[in-house]
């Protein structure tokens, strides 16, 4: 876990182990690629959004106000935590972005560092076999 001092604190626990899966994108505005890959995982978003997926963006390694710009750029949905800097990336050992992962119900990294195909294929297959339980 980690928590993100702000406006309101944040912390990665906030937002899973609740009995959901949870696709973490660890990303920065200036990532090219990072904004390649939000047309992935805005599909997968719809696709299972309302099956019991849920997603969370950090913003890592940029300035607070060109994360919240590139949302609303990119319309992102999701929720988002913002100035997290190097404390992710260095808890999880995360050299470069953007880094996907995988959170299961129970709070455990199930995949990570996945990116188009392989994303699609590993969430689709995740939420094939799984039906979300009431908290």
């Amino acid at each position: 876990d980690f928590t993100i001092e702000g406006d309101s604190a944040q912390s990665l626990s906030d937002y899973v182990g609740n009995g959901k899966y949870t696709l973490v994108d660890f990303w920065a505005s200036w990532c090219g690629p990072c904004r390649r890959e939000m047309p992935v995982i805005k599909e997968l978003y719809e696709e299972f959004g309302s099956k019991g997926l849920q997603v969370l963006g950090v913003a890592v390694w940029d300035e607070k106000d060109a994360s919240v710009k590139a949302i609303k750029q990119l319309e992102l949905p999701w929720p988002q935590i913002l100035n997290a800097q190097t404390v992710p990336t260095d808890i999880y050992g995360i050299s470069g972005i953007p880094h996907i992962m995988l959170i299961d119900p129970e709070g455990v990294i199930v995949a990570r560092g996945m990116q188009g195909d392989s994303l699609r294929k590993v969430v689709r297959e995740t939420m094939a076999n799984y039906t979300p339980v009431a908290k």
